[in-house]
């Protein structure tokens, strides 16, 4: 019989190891799947643009990339502290797709929503759509600062 020290999975050592597999498990789901997945979100007509999140002293930054997706197709929201990015990417290739040898580039709708802090200032949030690259400027609010709250024995 083999004796060995067993440590709970929540202790720090063990965070790495929760990090790298669910890295893993992404990769395998978003790109391991091949052409499955890539022929399943082409037949679904769904895609979600890659996003950056940008934190700064007075503001986020949210860029998206949409290549071939007019400003006109892109709605923007921002309620309760969840700002929503929707719209769609028409199709280009015909229904003769017997030239083609891969189709790999998405179409169709696309939704994201990003959870953001109660503390920002909506009525100046701001969107750009630049060679094919969506950015939401998101402006901190200054009326909502962190606060020490002192603990007392009792």
């Amino acid at each position: 019989m083999n004796l060995f020290k067993r440590q709970p999975l929540t202790t720090p050592s063990h965070l790495p190891l929760f990090s790298q597999l669910s890295d893993e498990m992404n990769q395998f789901f978003d790109r391991d799947l091949g052409t499955f997945g890539k022929n399943w979100e082409a037949l679904s007509g769904n895609w979600q643009p890659a996003i950056d999140i940008e934190k700064k002293d007075k503001e986020y930054i949210i860029r998206a990339d949409v290549p071939g997706v007019k400003s006109k197709d892109i709605k923007v929201t921002m309620e309760n502290g969840m700002l929503t990015i929707e719209g769609n990417r028409e199709t280009k290739v015909e229904e003769n797709k017997e030239n083609y040898h891969c189709i790999e580039r998405s179409y169709g709708n696309f939704y994201r929503a990003i959870g953001l802090p109660d503390a920002i200032n909506t009525n100046k949030i701001e969107a750009h759509n630049r060679n094919g690259v969506l950015e939401i400027i998101v402006p901190k609010s200054t009326s909502s600062e962190q606060k020490m709250i002192q603990v007392h024995d009792d």
